[in-house]
């Protein structure tokens, strides 16, 4: 009988279009969001799980209407005269919506991650319990609208538990501990975190969709077998979401924050040993070279080097050839901890996202920028400098169009990790220039014989005392732009 009426349960679900358009919505989105980023398999998992939240939201509203129908205005008359009893209607319908939402969100997770992995070159490690659990959170919602459907016959229960699952989740995944692992998904992790617990959270996860089923039957009644299996449930879903909870990789995250505005080195002895060793062991990179410049990624990130090679490279090989042998490393930094690493000055930094579809050309212009920078000898300080009237920004800025198109400066802030920003007055950086400079660069662009001319009087050039009027014959090029005075600290 409880097999039949599933069946029938279980075909209800499946013509029922709020499931479908929420899971359409949920891929849609997540592609949308993550469209112009390469694929990192460190957080695609549990970015798209936070997504999943749509379609557990969706299936919870399902399972309620399936299971609080018995007590709908005339309806207990009504299935009265059909066989079966309410516990088994009830079991029915919870056992349909578990089954069925677990099969809607599995080839949703399943089909994101193939089209994120077409996307790629891939970089990070995939955890296989991440990707489960987001899957688990659909049929975890499933269970839990079906118990409230027998114990609060209610519309209004879904609505607000939903609003109450996902504003406890937004608060613990923005660091403020509110509801732990215990809730169905924990949003937000960065690519260089300690690990999670996963595994544990999907034990947690199956055992709560057992709680929930069973907790909706007993409002039929108080059986042993229900009794017996709904505190069995409780038994490892308690335990089990606290252990979770304490082994979650919360004290080093939140730590951080106050160490890099005190002892950025103190990041090393309080992180986790594991991240420690990852990221700054001795064999936490690997390192390829790639005509005469040197790049080095974290192990899981060397399918990147080759997006980095085509933002350096056209800089590279617009050099003078003795300049190239000089040029600094190229060096991937992690995003949260990348303060207290020592080598920071004296490498061209890189960090752990890159963009695609168009998107690149933000992270290029970034990197290339890094790089034209170090060879200029243009160091500004944090607030920034102005470098209107030297002709070492020509010639840097002639650098940076082998690369990337130029454009007028601007303050704009760019996404350079998945917690991380940077601040530009600039393509060049926090180096200000003005119309003329940008210009007589371009001029240079489209001019034959520019690169000679440039490398015949390449220390001349670069000299911060050769000012822009004493370039100009150097470089070919009749005066055509008005100087403009400088604006703030001028670049030393």
């Amino acid at each position: 009988m409880i097999r039949s009426l599933m069946l029938l349960e279980v075909r209800r679900l499946l013509r029922s279009p709020v499931p479908w358009g929420a899971a359409a919505l949920c891929l849609g989105l997540r592609l949308v969001a993550t469209w112009e980023w390469l694929p990192d398999m460190s957080v695609e998992p549990t970015s798209t799980s936070g997504a999943m939240l749509l379609l557990a939201a969706a299936m919870m509203l399902t399972a309620n209407l399936a299971t609080s129908r018995d007590v709908r205005g005339g309806m207990p008359e009504t299935l009265g005269a059909l066989p079966g009893r309410a516990a088994e209607r009830t079991t029915a319908a919870t056992l349909a919506a578990v089954v069925v939402g677990a099969a809607i969100a599995l080839p949703v997770m399943i089909g994101y991650l193939l089209a994120r992995l077409a996307m790629g070159p891939v970089a990070g490690v995939f955890d296989p319990y991440e990707a489960l659990g987001g899957v688990l959170a659909v049929p975890f919602a499933a269970a839990l609208g079906a118990m409230l459907g027998r114990w609060v016959p209610w519309l209004v229960a879904v609505p607000a538990t939903a609003f109450l699952i996902g504003a406890f989740t937004w608060l613990n995944g923005n660091q403020s501990g509110y509801g732990g692992w215990f809730l169905p998904v924990v949003l937000f992790h960065g690519p260089d975190w300690p690990q999670r617990p996963s595994a544990l959270h999907v034990v947690y996860l199956l055992a709560a969709i057992a709680l929930f089923a069973t907790l909706a039957l007993l409002r039929h009644g108080v059986r042993p077998v229900r009794l017996v299996a709904a505190l069995a449930a409780a038994a490892v879903a308690v335990p089990v979401g606290a252990a979770a909870t304490a082994a979650a990789p919360r004290e080093e995250i939140n730590y951080r924050f106050e160490a890099v505005q005190k002892d950025p080195t103190a990041l090393l002895g309080h992180m986790d040993a594991r991240v420690r060793e990852r990221y700054f062991g001795p064999d936490a990179r690997r390192c390829e070279k790639h005509g005469t410049v040197t790049y080095c990624a974290f192990r899981d990130y060397v399918a990147w080097i080759p997006s980095w090679v085509s933002a350096v490279d056209p800089v590279v090989r617009a050099l003078p050839p003795a300049e190239r042998d000089r040029f600094p490393v190229v060096r991937q930094f992690t995003d949260t901890w990348w303060p207290a690493d020592d080598d920071e000055e004296r490498k061209i930094r890189t960090f752990m996202m890159w963009g695609r579809a168009g998107a690149e050309d933000t992270h290029r212009a970034v990197l290339a920028s890094g790089v034209v920078r170090s060879v200029a000898g243009l160091r500004p300080p944090a607030e920034g400098c102005d470098a209107r009237g030297q002709s070492r920004v020509i010639v840097a800025l002639w650098l940076l169009g082998q690369a990337v198109p130029l454009t007028p400066p601007e303050d704009r802030e760019i996404q350079i990790g998945s917690s991380l920003f940077t601040r530009d007055q600039s393509p060049l950086g926090m180096v200000r220039y003005g119309a003329a400079e940008l210009g007589y660069a371009r001029r240079l662009l489209a001019m034959p014989g520019a690169r000679e001319r440039i490398w015949t009087n390449w220390d001349a050039l670069l000299n911060p005392g050769t000012t822009v009027e004493q370039a100009l014959p150097l470089l070919g090029l009749r005066p055509e732009f008005a100087a403009e005075p400088e604006k703030g600290q001028p670049c030393s």
